[in-house]
């Protein structure tokens, strides 16, 4: 099954399952963590979207793995791919709800997060060398 494409920025996504990772709320308690790792995935598939629009536009139609696969071609880093592919594989089981495993600590995420942001700001690099912005 492909990536979903999301609206919303890498970056924003990023920054809002910060929030929850680091905003004190009892109406949030116990649910935080998984909403922060939907949303680091989600990240993920924003960043991977753009990525593709940019410079392969049929990977979008493949699955996650081929896409984390072919990561480290297309971003010219392997070490930021290997990474975002270890991160993808953290944050898809913290999305998952399973007995006897806790979820992911604040720690983790923020790990996770890091990589995410790194990817995004990787791609955004590679859309500027690509595709720069006008000066006016």
């Amino acid at each position: 099954m492909p990536l979903a494409t999301a609206e919303a920025d890498a970056h924003s996504l990023v920054s809002a399952a910060r929030d929850l990772i680091h905003i004190d709320d009892p109406q949030t308690a116990g649910l935080w963590p998984r909403a922060a790792a939907l949303l680091g995935r989600q990240a993920i598939e924003a960043a991977l979207a753009d990525l593709w629009q940019l410079s392969a536009p049929g990977l979008a139609d493949t699955s996650a793995k081929c896409q984390l696969l072919c990561l480290s071609h297309f971003l010219g880093d392997s070490y930021l791919a290997g990474r975002v592919h270890a991160t993808w594989h953290g944050l898809t089981r913290s999305c998952h709800i399973q007995v006897y495993e806790l979820a992911p600590t604040a720690l983790e995420l923020e790990g996770w997060l890091e990589t995410v942001w790194a990817l995004a700001d990787h791609i955004h690099r590679i859309r500027e060398r690509i595709a720069p912005v006008p000066s006016t």
